[in-house]
């Protein structure tokens, strides 16, 4: 079936004149001989065949239906008589009888509704073609379902379903919203439908059976009042919701019991570390967490008080008009202030970092330069998605957690709660971060980096009301929640001064910073063989782990600022080992070449200051060396620190020209610096026909990027509409392909195959650095055994770029060695523009088996080489099947309940999967997957769907495969931008 419909997309037959002819279909078995073609006909009425579809989901094995209801074992065979099958009715003894179709219709079910052939009642679930089908087929397989496997009960006034499956229970909850029924979840994975969405059950879906039919109605019956309320309790509190119906008879309560719901919080990151001295970063999408910054400064004596979280005359770190307009921060900024704590000065260096999704990157880099970080979580709405993503950015460069949470005056003020009842919220919002670092951190860190609200490593209170207390404090201070509870009793002047006398922010924050965090003494010991993986033992190593102010020096940049007026560019970063002097002559082991450090720069307040020398374990810039964010500084050629991982890529695209030809150059080289001060923007630059694209994280990213070249940079451009970007992969291993060099004295013979899943998750992880191997490497071959990879084959790795893998598997080969880089050169091109349409390729192990070539070394040379490896490595691939894979997001969408249906709606308009849906109160939660091609606009969409009363954040990202009716279409595009000929 699929070769015939390549065949007639191939010679533009019309799939519908073709199905409407074919007599019947076939399913072979394998036999050689007689009986192996069991015949089917296509379904003529498709809702029919759903019917049937949902009647094999609850009571069919394999071909066979176990007929429960004669009632539904005759409306069975009738289907399948009109589908041209021959049922035969199969009974022994007094068991249940059974009817027995053929292996072509449990087949077809298999792979249109994933109807599973073995162990069916554990593996049953709603296949994508179901949740993508039209919803007049969805509810007669519902139907049939139900009919088989649902009641109506009586002790619950409920329509019932339950399942052995816990994935069947989870679609069919997400499935049956689109009909606006909104079944509970019950615990011994059943489903409940009653009130409200019992009447839409029977009006969208109802039962076939006459006897479940009847049973319907007269449940239903008691929901038919003029008001229906649904109760929906949350532990001892409750919430009615009620809807007017048309006939006005009596008026009955048909109740809902929600078992539980979960809620959450953006939250905000902040960092700190050094021994008399720490660092800290603060993450500010939201204002308070930017004023939170301003407060600490003027704590500090940086800045006036009275402008500290002001909108026009503080946010001192907002550094950019365009941060100002929006409210929020866009750029890292690094601060420094000093801190008394129990009589010791501690020097604080704080790294202010925006929350905004677009701009993680920051964070990432961030990271790299501190020790320890403050999450932030609001006290109402408690820990959301992206708090779990920047948990994983900490965590993963072994940065330290402690937890404040914010925004308490909306607990006191909105929830109007008493003193008992914050503690409780307190308790729940702590116990849901310890769990995600249970569940997120390395095995040792696990418990060791658990928060506790008596230790202090938990504080609370309000940015932006200037006060903040732990249980430590309130202690020492004497204080209770019932004082706070009356906080918001005073009016503004008395509540000032007593939060300055009893609950200053900046000393309990600081105070935590301090006690908590760890300083770069201690911090090293752990961080350093995660983030660099050098030898551990040699000096550089030794002094690493030590923090050694006289040993090997060692800085790493994590950020590039270009001075718009002189235009130089100043390096900020961590300086790991060793010191930093003006005029100091140092290597940068990524760049391979030599520079000079005109100053050394450190923060006071904002602002920064020039100094002779600095030792390591601060945060600091340097000026006069030209670096990348990742770059290692080093006073000779050592081991580089592992490269940045962000944890999302770049997935929209924007063509990008000056208005005048005349500004071609000037173009270039803005680009190029935008693309060194944010290394999340990916730039390809076409110097021949002054077209140029622009990678970022999404719409916003790219807004402000193209804003800031136009207003800041004063280059007038044109952009033109977002542009998704897509991934290329192989399904299977591939024969061996050869690739002859244009002078026909050398032939590479390559192999590919889809990289092991554990490999390319270990890579994605950061488990394993990304680089070409030329030595041994203990450390990678054992990390790859352990992940299931031969002792042999893991020592045939050569390079590792972008997720995919090349590996040597030659021998006795006397000029490999020669022409090995160049072949690796030729390894890294495929791997940035695949065969398909010259997109990037993903999860790729490619295999050199073998090679000629010619003995003189002037007849291999780049020329000869790289057009022979891509031919060879292109080859393979479209021999193991190259497919095109798209960018998907799964985002978490937030709106008051009352727009449930009009989200779920817009979300299955762009080809969106729904993940979860949670309810609480009078807000909903729903949790999508949905390709990145369809969110173009995404916000402005939420936004007239909800009418302004919707938002959405971001969870995870990953590339999956695309569907094949789009495949074909998008590549024509693809290579019709790219100006591709047929044959290129």
């Amino acid at each position: 079936m699929s070769d015939l419909t390549r065949i007639c997309r191939l010679f533009n037959i019309d799939l519908e004149l073709i199905y409407n002819n074919l007599e019947f279909i076939f399913y072979r078995t394998g036999k050689q001989r007689g009986g192996n073609s069991l015949k089917m006909k296509l379904p003529e009425n498709l809702e029919e065949f759903f019917y049937l579809a949902g009647l094999f989901l609850g009571d069919g094995s394999e071909r066979k239906f176990i007929v429960g209801k004669e009632e539904l074992g005759n409306k069975l065979t009738e289907i399948c008589r009109i589908l041209g099958l021959e049922v035969k009715r199969r009974q022994w003894g007094n068991k249940t009888p059974e009817l027995h179709t053929n292996l072509t219709l449990a087949h077809t079910l298999e792979a249109l509704f994933d109807y599973p052939l073995r162990k069916k009642s554990h593996n049953i679930r709603i296949s994508d073609f179901v949740f993508k089908s039209e919803s007049k087929y969805i509810a007669r397989l519902l139907k049939g379902y139900f009919d088989t496997d649902g009641c109506v009960e009586k002790s619950r006034s409920a329509v019932t379903i339950s399942s052995a499956s816990k994935k069947m229970i989870e679609d069919l909850h997400l499935l049956l919203l689109r009909f606006g029924i909104v079944s509970i979840k019950e615990k011994d994975n059943t489903l409940s439908i009653s009130g409200l969405s019992a009447l839409n059950f029977e009006k969208e879906i109802g039962f076939g059976l006459n006897e479940k039919s009847e049973k319907l109605k007269i449940l239903v019956k008691k929901v038919s009042g003029s008001i229906v309320c649904d109760t929906i309790r949350v532990g001892n509190q409750a919430m009615l919701v009620n809807k007017l119906l048309k006939s006005k008879c009596s008026e009955e309560l048909a109740f809902i019991e929600i078992k539980a719901i979960e809620s959450g919080f953006q939250d905000m990151v902040y960092d700190f570390t050094i021994p008399e001295t720490h660092n800290f970063a603060a993450e500010g999408m939201i204002i308070h967490n930017t004023a939170m910054t301003d407060n600490l400064l003027a704590a500090s004596g940086y800045m006036a008080a009275k402008y500290a979280g002001d909108l026009e005359q503080g946010m001192a770190t907002w550094q950019h008009s365009d941060e100002q307009e929006r409210l929020l921060t866009v750029d890292a900024a690094n601060v420094s202030m000093v801190h008394d704590f129990e009589g010791e000065e501690y020097l604080i260096n704080l790294i202010d970092t925006p929350g905004h999704v677009d701009f993680s990157g920051n964070v990432t880099r961030a990271m790299r330069a501190i020790d320890g970080t403050i999450i932030l979580v609001c006290a109402v709405e408690g820990i959301m998605p992206q708090t779990e993503t920047v948990i994983k950015q900490a965590l993963k460069e072994r940065v330290r957690p402690v937890l404040f949470i914010n925004k308490f005056d909306r607990l006191i003020k909105e929830l109007k709660i008493d003193a008992d009842r914050m503690q409780q919220r307190l308790i729940k919002i702590i116990n849901d971060f310890n769990k995600l670092i249970e569940r997120i951190a390395e095995p040792e860190f696990k418990e060791e980096w658990q928060v506790s609200i008596n230790d202090g490593s938990v504080v609370f209170g309000s940015a932006r009301d200037n006060w903040a207390l732990s249980v430590p404090f309130m202690k020492k201070k004497g204080i209770t929640f019932k004082d706070i509870r009356k906080l918001y009793d005073m009016n503004e002047e008395e509540r000032k001064d007593w939060c300055w006398k009893n609950a200053p922010l900046y000393e309990v924050i600081l105070d935590m910073v301090v006690k908590h965090l760890p300083n770069p003494l201690e911090a090293q010991k752990y961080r350093i063989p995660r983030i660099w993986q050098g030898d551990l033992d040699s000096q550089l190593g030794k002094d690493l782990m030590s923090c050694n102010p006289e040993g090997k020096t060692a800085f790493v940049i994590t950020r590039v600022v270009i001075d718009p007026r002189a235009g130089k560019e100043i390096c900020a970063g961590r300086l790991f080992s060793g010191k930093l002097t003006e005029g100091m002559e140092v290597w940068l082991n990524l760049a391979k070449r030599r520079q000079r450090i005109q100053q050394v720069l450190v923060y006071n307040g904002i602002k920064p200051e020039q100094v002779q020398e600095i030792e390591a374990g601060n945060v600091l810039a340097i000026s006069g060396i030209s670096g990348d964010a990742g770059e290692t500084v080093t006073l000779e050629e050592e081991t580089p620190f592992i490269e940045l991982k962000h944890l999302f890529e770049p997935v929209v695209t924007e063509s990008i020209e000056g208005k005048k030809s005349a500004d071609l150059p000037k173009l270039i080289e803005i680009l190029r610096t935008v693309q060194k001060e944010d290394p999340t923007i990916k730039v390809e630059i076409n110097e021949e026909t002054g077209q140029h694209l622009i990678s970022g994280l999404g719409e916003l990213h790219l807004e402000i990027v193209t804003n800031r070249i136009r207003t800041e940079k004063g280059l007038d451009i044109i952009c033109s509409p977002p542009i998704v970007v897509y991934r290329e992969t192989i399904l299977k291993e591939s024969r061996t392909a050869e690739g002859k060099s244009p002078n026909k004295h050398n032939v590479f013979f390559m192999e590919v195959e889809p990289l092991e899943d554990e490999v390319y998750a270990a890579i994605k992880a950061g488990e394993i650095a990304e680089g070409r191997i030329k030595k041994k490497n203990e450390v990678l071959w054992n990390k790859l055994q352990s992940l299931g990879v031969p002792n042999d084959e893991a020592r045939q790795y050569r390079h590792i770029y972008r997720g995919c893998v090349m590996q040597d598997r030659t021998k006795g080969e006397v000029h490999i060695g020669e022409v090995i880089d160049m072949i690796l050169d030729a390894f890294e091109q495929v791997v940035d523009a695949g065969p398909l349409a010259r997109e990037p390729c993903l999860k790729l192990k490619v295999k050199l088996v073998d090679t000629k070539l010619h003995e003189d070394a002037i007849h291999r040379g780049p020329a000869q080489v790289y057009p022979a490896v891509r031919d060879a490595i292109r080859g393979a691939m479209q021999d193991a099947k190259t497919v095109m894979l798209e960018p998907v997001q799964v985002i978490q969408l937030e709106a008051p309940l009352k727009y449930m249906g009009d989200i779920t709606k817009l979300v299955q308009s762009k080809r969106g999967q729904l993940l979860n849906v949670e309810q609480e109160m009078d807000a909903t939660t729903i949790k999508a997957k949905m390709p990145v091609s369809e969110m173009i606009g995404m916000a402005g969409d939420l936004r007239g769907a909800t009418e302004g009363r919707g938002s959405f954040s971001l969870i995870d990202q990953a590339f999956e495969r695309m569907p094949s009716e789009i495949q074909e279409k998008a590549i024509r595009q693809i290579r019709s931008r790219r100006g591709l000929a047929e044959n290129e």
